[in-house]
């Protein structure tokens, strides 16, 4: 894989289940139990330390240590990283799904997340320039700013004249950092429909556990590629 060209200030991955769950089962003592964290983990989850604060009841599961944050509602499960241990995000998802079978499971969202600091305030409005051309706008609205806020791509499988493949999808956003000043926001979506044929020879959770290894690597290493390609081409498309 080529190196990119530019590094992230941050850079978080999350793990997104859409299915049907009971939340009160994940708690830091399963996780525990099951050997899926270790000790001090847990205890971390437990105490007033944890972040965010231990919540576990019939609606709601929400903790986390020092590496990792966990909410678990009736119809959805997320799973994301507080540091750099992405590999372990994708292996603790993984192997909860794995002792789960039996869960009734819809999709999938691989989520990856970098803050970028951008080198001068014209650098930062190259981007939304770029990437959403005022021209129209300004016609639209003459004498008055325009400026990108939030732009969401689709990417899918097809033909734009004919149907689409396939219900997976991947979906780039790009937005000013909430955490760098000045600073740009890009996040990666690669959903997957876990309900398609291919996928009814396993148990619900081995979907979701063999989704996350099929995909995982290949998403991280897609997500840097586009994340590079957008501050790269949107700064060469003003030289």
């Amino acid at each position: 894989m080529t190196t990119p060209s530019h590094s992230p200030e941050i850079f978080t991955a999350s793990i997104v289940v859409r299915g049907d769950f009971n939340p009160a089962i994940f708690t830091p003592d399963w996780l525990e139990k099951t050997q899926l964290i270790g000790p001090a983990d847990a205890e971390t989850a437990r105490s007033k330390d944890g972040e965010p604060e231990l919540v576990v009841c019939r609606q709601v599961s929400n903790f986390g240590a020092k590496w990792f944050s966990l909410q678990v509602l009736e119809g959805q499960f997320i799973l994301s990283s507080k540091d750099a241990q992405l590999e372990a995000i994708k292996d603790l998802a993984a192997g909860i799904f794995q002792l789960l079978p039996h869960s009734p499971v819809r999709a999938l969202g691989i989520n990856f997340s970098g803050h970028y600091k951008m080198p001068s305030m014209g650098a930062y409005h190259q981007v939304g320039d770029s990437l959403a051309p005022k021209k129209l706008w300004n016609e639209l609205f003459p004498g008055r700013l325009a400026g990108m806020n939030d732009l969401i791509v689709r990417i899918q499988r097809g033909e734009r004249s004919g149907k689409v493949e396939t219900s997976d999808e991947i979906r780039i956003t790009v937005q000013a950092s909430g955490k760098i000043s000045p600073g740009i926001h890009i996040s990666y979506n690669d959903h997957h429909d876990l309900t398609r044929a291919e996928h009814q020879d396993y148990s619900p959770g081995e979907r979701v556990a063999r989704a996350i290894d099929e995909h995982w690597h290949a998403s991280w290493r897609d997500s840097l590629r586009v994340f590079d390609g957008i501050l790269t081409g949107t700064r060469e498309s003003q030289t």
